[in-house]
């Protein structure tokens, strides 16, 4: 009799924990995915471009996942799915375009001081009145090497959450420091050559660079 009943508490328990197991999971606002946009909580994403960081997973739906970027308001987010991984907007969201830059990305690394995001507002005022320069190499930008490490450089206007706008490769070329204005690629014989145009950054900006864009090489 005491094993029936103690068969009965076993069976009980592993039932309330698989009802609780299937209640927690449950994803009461599933992501779907349509093409190029995502429905989530009754708004609509799109993707975009842009410098993040990758937080906590926020939703899962059928074969994907949504994760925070540590925006509160929700308005950027993160798509993965086993293949793919892209940054979303909320597309009733309009980026703003120009204004005061409150934000960058360099590479993977994200900064917010002032000091900073001044320096890279004068440098991209200044662009059009510097020489242009010519690069061509079967050495791509990004590859790191003696003297060579460019990076990616996005930027956010008026407290946008996300640097989205991107504004060219920043970093050293020939060891001087030197921002793109226009990048391409070119199959010669069989071989991929890079090419692009960039100018060398004023020396009175170097050392602000320095203090914030650690150069390795």
């Amino acid at each position: 009799m005491k094993k029936k009943r103690g068969f009965k508490i076993i069976l009980f328990g592993a039932i309330i924990f698989t009802f609780l197991k299937i209640f927690l999971s449950y994803e009461k606002n599933p992501p779907e995915i349509f093409g190029d946009t995502i429905h989530w909580k009754g708004n609509t994403y799109t993707i975009s471009q842009g410098g993040h960081k990758e937080g906590e997973r926020i939703a899962k739906g059928d074969g994907l996942s949504l994760f925070s970027v540590g925006d509160p308001t929700e308005t950027f987010i993160v798509y993965r799915s086993f293949l793919d991984n892209a940054l979303y907007v909320r597309e009733d969201f309009k980026i703003p375009t120009e204004g005061r830059i409150t934000k960058l990305s360099w590479g993977y690394k994200i900064f917010t001081d002032k000091e900073l995001c001044d320096t890279i507002s004068k440098i991209l005022e200044e662009i059009k009145n510097l020489e242009i320069n010519r690069y061509e190499s079967e050495d791509p930008l990004f590859r790191l090497k003696s003297g060579l490490m460019m990076r990616n450089l996005y930027v956010a206007y008026e407290d946008t959450y996300v640097p989205t706008k991107y504004k060219g490769m920043i970093g050293v070329i020939n060891g001087k420091w030197a921002m793109t204005t226009s990048t391409e690629e070119e199959i010669q014989k069989g071989r991929v050559v890079y090419k692009a145009n960039y100018i060398f950054i004023p020396k009175n900006y170097v050392t602000v660079l320095e203090g914030y864009l650690k150069i390795e090489v």
